[in-house]
């Protein structure tokens, strides 16, 4: 590769990286400014900086218990789905039992079921069962609607580990789960921490779900908070980029430490 191309690719990248970074370089502009000058000058640096948005969206806005509400049912989503798909990828990927891929066809089928299409026997359900209005049900059903893509991921993950081994800590004495413990998990932790990330990701920025079954003000998430801040007769521009970047930094947090990990997670299996 000679450095004419070299140059051409940095700069092509450059051009897609400002024309991504352009919308939220506009919210965080937005997010610092007062209503009365928030269309003037809009693409010119504010000063001096003004946090008061930020202030107000955390305190008078309820947004911080929105804020913890997100926190708490997400990370009970993660734990959830840890817990449960790598055991199940684990079982697909290197178990022989009957029925295996007919059960592994049903995980799949999931996957082209959109969330919409089962809100309302899903609400039904929750309603049976008392958990209406609760954060138990937004965790359960957001942790079961990802349970097909997450095993399916975990499934290419586990079959990455060499089966020699598992069969050498077999033959050491070690039980199928101590096994797995010890010599599995540890293998597959670079997938592990992708799916952290993703079904971080996608719990944080769920909104029909927590729409439906949270409604007291208090329960509700941060996704479904920041469309107070959208009134009948006005809208809040600078309260809403506030909200916005409150919401979205979180993510970025995560992602930066995470993301070598996130990169290999993802990478797997695509290299023989």
């Amino acid at each position: 590769m000679n450095r004419f191309t070299k140059h051409s690719q940095t700069i092509i990248l450059v051009i897609f990286a400002l024309y991504a970074l352009a919308p939220v370089y506009l919210v965080l502009l937005a997010s610092m400014r007062s209503e009365a000058d928030l269309f003037d000058g809009p693409l010119s640096l504010p000063w001096p900086i003004e946090t008061a948005n930020y202030v107000r969206v955390w305190t008078e806005s309820g947004f911080s218990t929105f804020f913890w509400n997100s926190l708490k049912i997400s990370v009970a989503v993660t734990i959830l789905v840890l817990l449960t798909a790598p055991l199940a990828g684990y079982a697909f990927a290197k178990m022989r039992f009957r029925g295996r891929e007919a059960l592994f066809a049903l995980f799949l089928a999931g996957l082209v079921v959109p969330a919409p299409s089962v809100i309302v026997a899903l609400y039904g359900n929750l309603q049976v069962m008392g958990l209406i209005d609760t954060h138990v049900g937004v965790i359960l059903p957001q942790a079961a609607l990802l349970m097909p893509f997450s095993v399916f991921m975990m499934r290419t993950v586990m079959q990455e580990v060499p089966d020699e081994l598992i069969e050498a800590s077999t033959m050491d004495g070690a039980s199928p789960f101590y096994g797995f413990l010890t010599v599995v998990v540890p293998l597959a932790r670079p997938g592990l921490m992708s799916l952290t990330l993703i079904v971080f990701l996608f719990s944080w920025q769920e909104y029909l779900l927590p729409l439906v079954v949270l409604q007291t003000e208090t329960l509700k998430t941060i996704t479904v908070g920041a469309a107070s801040l959208q009134g009948r007769y006005g809208v809040d521009y600078g309260g809403i980029a506030a909200a916005g970047l409150i919401a979205f930094a979180p993510l970025v947090v995560l992602f930066l430490a995470m993301q070598r990990s996130f990169v290999r997670g993802l990478s797997a299996g695509a290299v023989k």
